[in-house]
């Protein structure tokens, strides 16, 4: 084979990689973008929001059991699954734009708040408060801010992504999904412990 028809097939097999490569970093990018300055139609477009809603149900429901278990243990107390009845419903309210949006710029503050509402301390309608959407300068940090807080980043498989990063030194975990042409966030864990 000539040279120039094995560097022809090495760029055909080449690219198709590195964009498959690359693609889910510009999924990660957008993300960030639309998180940094709360739009939230950018924000809509990159969350599969069935499956995030019923992993933040499921990250609640363990959190009000273990919540439960201590309280029992410290206090005799009868147990209230009124409290595990609430976890649909602040489920319901973190899972949309506005939820992301605002866990994304106070995450110490979501947190106390969903701790709050499990002591009894206050209502659900509490959780979230609009951020305005802000205009977006590429200038400055941006970018190498978003790497600094990044922990790993990872192919799981062929068609899941991984991310772990901080924010204002509270851990978080991403998962993105191929659906299509596409890159989907499908499992979003956050601190409440």
């Amino acid at each position: 084979m000539e040279a120039g028809n094995m560097r022809k097939l090495f760029i055909t097999l080449c690219v198709p990689i590195l964009v498959y490569l690359i693609w889910p970093y510009m999924a990660l990018l957008k993300l960030y973008f639309g998180l940094e300055s709360a739009n939230k139609k950018v924000v809509m477009e990159e969350i599969h929001w069935p499956t995030i809603r019923k992993g933040i149900e499921k990250n609640l429901n363990l959190f009000v059991k273990e919540v439960l278990n201590k309280n029992l243990k410290q206090k005799n107390l009868q147990i209230s699954f009124s409290a595990i009845s609430l976890t649909r419903q602040i489920a319901d309210e973190i899972a949309t734009p506005e939820g992301i949006i605002y866990l994304y710029h106070n995450p110490n503050k979501y947190a106390d708040q969903i701790r709050k509402i499990f002591k009894k301390v206050s209502e659900p309608k509490q959780l979230s408060l609009p951020i305005k959407e802000k205009p977006l300068k590429l200038e400055g940090p941006n970018v190498p801010s978003l790497w600094e807080r990044i922990d790993y980043i990872f192919f799981i498989d062929f068609s899941h992504f991984k991310a772990s990063f901080k924010i204002k030194n509270q851990s978080f975990t991403i998962i993105w999904k191929r659906q299509g042409f596409d890159w989907k966030v499908v499992l979003l864990n956050f601190p409440l412990a």
